[in-house]
């Protein structure tokens, strides 16, 4: 079985669970955000199931599996939820993302890349801005900055 199909499957059956978990909530209109998500995730992985079955492609040679760069992004993650208090979501956030963008691309790295990942952390977190604290008014960790 294709590694595509495997992964369909799983988010498959994980989405039934999630969905069927949905009947616990009292509040009809709180599930209601979750449930489409849910539908949604559903639709694409059953379409990943069957582009698999439709259009398979020829085994390739597979790549080893990249602990190296796997084990950093973990490390990463563990360290952006320790400093997180420390620095304020939004620093802590544009931190993390210009981290996980070197860390997955340095073997593309120079001058103009390091600078347009920069400029998508920095304008992926002012999206995250206006998101939470704008449009859904969520209060979130406070540090230096904000």
């Amino acid at each position: 079985m294709n590694r595509d199909a495997i992964v369909g499957l799983v988010c498959f059956v994980g989405s039934v669970a999630l969905y069927a978990t949905l009947g616990h909530i009292e509040e009809a209109r709180a599930a209601v955000f979750p449930r489409t998500i849910i539908i949604i995730m559903g639709i694409l992985s059953g379409l990943l199931c069957l582009q698999h079955l439709l259009f398979r492609k020829p085994e390739a040679k597979r790549a080893p599996f990249p602990f190296l760069k796997v084990g950093s992004l973990f490390v990463i993650i563990v360290i952006y939820l320790f400093v997180l208090e420390t620095l304020g979501f939004y620093l802590a956030s544009f931190l993390f993302f210009i981290t996980v963008t070197f860390v997955m691309g340095y073997k593309k790295l120079n001058t103009k890349q390091g600078l347009r990942w920069a400029l998508g952390s920095f304008i992926f977190t002012v999206v995250l801005y206006v998101l939470f604290s704008v449009l859904l008014e969520v209060q979130t960790p406070r540090g230096l900055l904000l």
